[in-house]
């Protein structure tokens, strides 16, 4: 009876602690609302993201909206002046958990800094003189927006690497090719929000990449 009732016990454990997973094709992801000049469409069973003349940044939004959660896919750039983002519990500024978006929005990147917030994870920066980022809009009163930073870059152009972004709690942490490049604390965390995908370019050279095996663990939240 005694070992019967462990083994009830760690089967209800286990089923608190797991989470859901839900896993994007790129056909899943050619559907996730887009933002600014540029193209989301499948290629050789991936998903690519490229600007257009004229864009200012090109990025797509997840359809649900998450507290807690983890992001991971493989990502590849397709030339050197390509910068990746991505966007963890974007949101409206204040309470609320929606992200609302004007028809004049065109892909500013100053509106993520300014006007929204977010924890904002730059993973492939090399191009704009910097290595890995975190960074949290707005910032906590006194503190400034970096709230990570890594000590090397590690994405190349061309190669497929694997990255992974996280929130539980006030836990943080930005996770390339399985290792660990940026873990910080927030005291005061964000609310939920969206998760969003960004790809830009630099010095007139149009940003471009691919995605495959993206995957949210996570609970949406309504």
């Amino acid at each position: 009876m005694k070992n019967l009732f462990v083994a009830v016990f760690i089967l209800f454990v286990a089923v608190v602690q797991a989470q859901t997973v839900t896993k994007y094709s790129p056909k899943d992801l050619e559907s996730w609302q887009s933002l600014g000049a540029g193209l989301g469409y499948v290629t050789h069973n991936q998903f690519m993201m490229e600007e257009v003349e004229g864009s200012i940044g090109f990025m797509i939004f997840s359809p649900e909206k998450y507290n807690d959660v983890v992001l991971r896919y493989e990502v590849m750039t397709m030339n050197p002046a390509t910068v990746l983002v991505a966007l963890l519990n974007a949101s409206d500024m204040g309470n609320s958990i929606g992200l609302t978006i004007s028809d004049d929005n065109k892909g500013s990147f100053g509106f993520w800094t300014k006007e929204a917030e977010d924890y904002m994870f730059g993973f492939r920066v090399v191009a704009h003189n910097s290595t890995p980022f975190l960074r949290k809009h707005p910032a906590t009163e006194g503190e400034s927006t970096t709230i990570g930073l890594a000590e090397k870059d590690m994405m190349h152009s061309g190669w497929r690497h694997t990255v992974e972004l996280g929130k539980k709690g006030k836990k943080l942490w930005l996770k390339i090719d399985d290792e660990t490049v940026i873990d910080v604390t927030d005291e005061k965390p964000l609310d939920a929000g969206k998760i969003s995908i960004r790809v830009r370019g630099t010095a007139g050279i149009l940003g471009k990449s691919m995605i495959r095996n993206l995957e949210i663990i996570g609970e949406p939240v309504k």
